[in-house]
């Protein structure tokens, strides 16, 4: 491989100590990516557990390129770029075995690479994508924006919201359909790139 690097603006590390192969840097490193990568993995697979392993090995290979970083290196962008590529084999992988089983689940991840292929290739891109989703979200009707956010930021069921918002879950089960029509139609213009987003916050 050649140097590795990129301008873009990142949180500074000690890229440097990296370099030298000193596990507290890489340590840093790891503390500060892991959930995010995780996440986004879990989000391309559905499986918590290949999730782990995927970002596993995407950490091993930084560890294992460390020497080719420079000080430019965007250790974000570079894990990222990592984890989203092993999610791809993945489900490649995934979706032969589907085609020799005749399985059901070949549309699916064909899907899914389809999406995952669309998403950006920098984590920036993601980031301003988020950016999008929350927009979409914050301009929801305050009611069913409310309703929305405890079902799926705060993983409250549908019987505990009405509980909470004195409703009967009929109610919240129309706000929650609400909300998701009026995002999928606000955002429909960003698509594929945000059907992997929709997948992860399962819209």
């Amino acid at each position: 491989m050649g140097r590795i690097s990129n301008t873009v603006y990142q949180k500074q590390f000690d890229l440097p100590g990296l370099v030298r192969g000193e596990k507290k840097a890489f340590e840093t490193i790891y503390m500060d990516f892991y959930d995010m990568l995780f996440h986004l993995a879990n989000g391309y697979t559905g499986n918590r557990e290949v999730a782990r392993e995927l970002v596993q090995d995407a950490f091993l290979k930084l560890w294992e390129y460390r020497e080719e970083l420079n000080v430019n290196t965007n250790v974000r962008n570079f894990l990222y770029t990592l984890t989203k590529n092993n999610c791809l084999n993945y489900l490649k992988q995934q979706e032969v075995i589907a085609r020799n089983n005749r399985d059901y689940l070949v549309a699916e991840l064909k899907y899914k690479q389809e999406a995952l292929t669309g998403f950006p290739d920098e984590y920036l891109g993601v980031e301003e994508l988020m950016e999008l989703v929350n927009a979409a979200i914050e301009k929801l009707p305050e009611e069913v924006k409310i309703t929305f956010k405890m079902n799926r930021f705060e993983g409250m069921t549908y019987r505990q919201i009405s509980e909470h918002l004195e409703i009967s879950p009929k109610t919240v089960e129309a706000r929650i359909s609400k909300a998701l029509r009026l995002l999928r139609s606000d955002l429909k213009d960003y698509l594929p790139a945000v059907q992997l987003l929709f997948l992860f916050l399962k819209l």
